[in-house]
């Protein structure tokens, strides 16, 4: 309790204010001392020490709280604020603040972490585009050199389109002024539209996809936002399933949530790569011969995410999988 800052110059304030009284009236007005003035002036210094030592050990720790502050910029987050001599309010500031330290210095290091994997997605595409024109600007060729190089280079301009739309996607996710504009719509009818689009994607390779939705399901939010979330479930979904195999989109719904599953008869994931298989560029072993940037399923999360939902995921190797979209009723 005597820990506290406050609770310790209360009881001085009040602990003063008694004793100035008490001894007024013991030596004024009771015992009627001769060198009354003497003792009073006595008491009120020494009432006076005890505050002055109070507030000294305040403002020294406050002091050294603040020059620590200013040595720590964004070139030393890993700093930290240690030796505060106290148990107080003013140990506790220097915690929360160490906490923030914490926050800003993971978010630097995934921003940075970010920024390099943007720029080797970018690097590969870039780099084939300038080869495939060079080649083709280097001697005079036949028209169907030309074409072919073209629809090269118009292959890795879509790589390239690709990877910078899910970079915005991402960046819209995180951004929360660009999410005001919000409101209610039909998840059953977006359902409805995401079956149809998935089953156009799976004919190539002969997926069954089906699906069973209640009616009249409203959420908030984005509807071309949270469809383009669920799109790349379904994406990787239609992907990793081998010919002939099938996809099962349900959404059921209780008093206060919707629930989407997406299940498939794929591959599956190892539990190794289901840990991480969020994580921005993360391309699992069983991805290696499968396009893509490794994006699709962190920004699948974000914008899930910015919707006050939540998602899971289970899978067991060779028997497919299940993911699991939570999302709150309007």
């Amino acid at each position: 309790m005597f820990k506290s800052l406050k609770s310790r110059l209360f009881i001085w304030y009040i602990g003063s204010l008694l004793l100035m009284t008490i001894f007024i009236i013991l030596i004024v007005h009771v015992f009627e001392l001769e060198n009354g003035a003497f003792f009073l002036t006595l008491l009120f210094l020494t009432l006076a020490v005890f505050g002055f030592t109070i507030i000294y050990k305040i403002t020294k720790s406050l002091t050294y709280l603040s020059s620590k502050m200013k040595m720590i910029s964004s070139k030393n987050l890993d700093e930290r604020i240690k030796d505060i001599q106290s148990e107080d309010e003013i140990e506790e500031l220097a915690y929360s603040f160490n906490e923030l330290l914490d926050r800003l210095h993971n978010a630097f290091k995934r921003e940075q972490q970010f920024i390099a994997d943007v720029a080797h997605e970018l690097k590969t595409p870039l780099a084939t585009l300038r080869s495939t024109i060079e080649v083709a600007l280097q001697q005079k060729r036949e028209n169907i050199d030309y074409q072919k190089a073209l629809q090269e280079s118009l292959s890795e301009t879509h790589r390239l389109s690709s990877t910078l739309k899910n970079v915005l996607d991402l960046a819209w996710s995180e951004t929360p002024q660009e999410q005001k504009n919000a409101k209610s719509f039909n998840l059953t009818e977006l359902m409805a539209d995401l079956l149809e689009t998935a089953q156009k994607m799976a004919v190539q390779k002969k997926i069954g996809v089906s699906g069973s939705f209640v009616k009249d399901v409203t959420v908030y939010g984005f509807k071309d936002k949270l469809g383009r979330a669920i799109l790349n479930i379904i994406d990787n979904a239609i992907k990793y399933t081998s010919q002939k195999g099938k996809i099962e989109m349900v959404m059921k719904k209780t008093d206060t949530m919707a629930a989407v599953t997406i299940k498939d008869t794929g591959r599956g994931i190892s539990q190794k790569d289901t840990v991480h298989i969020f994580d921005r560029f993360y391309r699992g072993s069983s991805s290696e011969k499968v396009f893509g940037s490794g994006l699709g399923l962190a920004i699948a999360k974000a914008i899930i995410l910015s919707h006050r939902g939540e998602i899971k995921v289970k899978s067991k190797i060779g028997q497919g999988t299940i993911f699991t979209i939570i999302l709150p009723l309007t």
